[in-house]
């Protein structure tokens, strides 16, 4: 981030204006395009126009200043984002844009100007893509609210295709609300409008931000800061009878209530609102749950047996008891993104075979060290270990598979296991303090 863009972030955040009328000659600073290529990773795929950080350091200040002067004359067009498919949990692909080179600078810089002039506004219960905050503290805020703050029931929900259906007209209507510089609100619209190219054919973009590219985050968050965040803390938090609780991770969030009632209302009311604008819920991945200190309770006055469980940020939650017997929310990896990771372990490990050992385990020492950082939290130790022993289990296979002749024994395997693989241990503390 380039002084000139720190300042402004500053300034933001402690005397915010209303609205911005002068931002294109921030956006088409060379020394702040600079900084996005500076800030650029050398290995991200190329584009459609087949460019790398590499190609494009070539002769880098000459096209900088050309790019920054096709920005102020408004010539500079967008290309089309070059589409491609990645594997989701549910066995389906996701569709991902991979912009050129050129348009990732300027998005990088556009991306930044608009988180500098949101953030003072984005509310306290949202935490993807926005710095300081990550998946962790979401998590554990969810923690604290179903502990502390009387939930008794939960809406677990997700928005269909959200990347994909986001309405290029109300969007630009809520950028409106802050930005008056009608140069950058048409160059924004540009980019809403590019479209993609997938295997040679040119598909138009009439709604939706496509995934990868580099301002889609915090676009995605200014649509859901009006069309979710502000409805639910403004008007349909204050009209529950009970305490009321969002927690949201870009397209995923999860809502707290203390009543039953509040909890049917608002997942009826959220069909209707999204509707509003384009949206629609998931309905495989949206459900009513009795989940709380009380959950057990309810549930076998109700004739169930267990309490509820639900999947947020790629943990199973579940209702749990600390060691000094008190409610906590309980958490483990949730399956499928267990067995997918493996495969994918697997595979990898397959196509190392011709590099030898070393390079196999120095790989399987990274993709461990990987998953302790994102899944060593509190209550989590007894997945951690099955996943450890199913990957070791998945390295020993794919070292003796290197020729035909067996190399290891499991015997001989498991002390070099013990000496190279990272050590066990819970990384994040999510637990409220009296639930440890």
């Amino acid at each position: 981030m380039t002084t000139e863009l720190v300042r402004f972030t500053q300034w933001a955040r402690t005397a915010p204006q209303k609205c911005y009328t002068s931002l294109m000659g921030m956006l088409c600073d060379p020394a702040g395009l600079r900084g996005s290529f500076e800030a650029q990773p050398g290995n991200k795929a190329a584009g459609v126009d087949g460019v790398r950080k590499a190609d494009y350091g070539e002769g880098i200040d000459a096209r900088l200043e050309a790019l920054s002067t096709d920005l102020r004359r408004l010539s500079y067009r967008p290309r089309p984002a070059r589409r491609v498919y990645i594997p989701k949990g549910n066995g389906g692909r996701r569709p991902l844009g991979i912009p050129s080179f050129e348009d990732r600078l300027v998005q990088d810089r556009l991306s930044g100007i608009l988180q500098a002039i949101w953030e003072p506004e984005f509310r306290e219960c949202s935490y993807g893509f926005r710095p300081g905050r990550n998946a962790h503290q979401a998590l554990k805020r969810l923690g604290e609210i179903v502990t502390w703050k009387a939930t008794q029931w939960i809406v677990e929900a997700d928005i269909k295709g959200f990347f994909n259906h986001v309405s290029h007209d109300w969007l630009l209507q809520f950028l409106a609300q802050r930005i008056g510089d009608p140069q950058l609100l048409r160059l924004v619209r540009r980019f809403l409008k590019a479209g993609v190219l997938e295997e040679g054919v040119y598909h138009a973009s009439e709604e939706g931000t496509p995934q990868g590219g580099l301002v889609s985050p915090v676009l995605a968050n200014i649509y859901l800061h009006y069309v979710l965040d502000l409805w639910f803390e403004k008007r349909f938090a204050r009209a529950c009878e009970g305490r009321a609780y969002l927690v949201r991770y870009a397209d995923d969030f999860v809502a707290c209530f203390s009543h039953e009632s509040d909890a049917r209302r608002f997942r009826e009311a959220l069909v209707e609102r999204l509707g509003q604008f384009g949206l629609e819920v998931e309905p495989t991945k949206t459900a009513l749950l009795c989940f709380g200190s009380q959950a057990a309770h309810l549930r076998q006055v109700h004739g169930l047996e267990q309490p509820a469980t639900f999947n947020f940020l790629g943990f199973t939650h579940y209702v749990g008891r600390s060691r000094r017997g008190k409610f906590v929310v309980a958490r483990k990896t949730q399956r499928d993104r267990m067995v997918k990771k493996l495969k994918a372990f697997g595979d990898r490990l397959k196509q190392l075979r011709t590099s030898g050992g070393r390079v196999m385990m120095l790989y399987a020492c990274q993709h461990l060290r990987g998953h302790l950082a994102y899944y060593a939290v509190s209550g989590n130790s007894r997945s951690l270990r099955q996943y450890f022993y199913a990957a070791s289990r998945v390295l020993f296979k794919w070292l003796n598979r290197r020729s035909q002749r067996r190399r290891f024994s499991w015997q001989r395997f498991g002390p070099v296991l013990r000496d190279c693989l990272p050590p066990i241990r819970i990384r994040h503390q999510l637990y409220p303090a009296y639930g440890e």
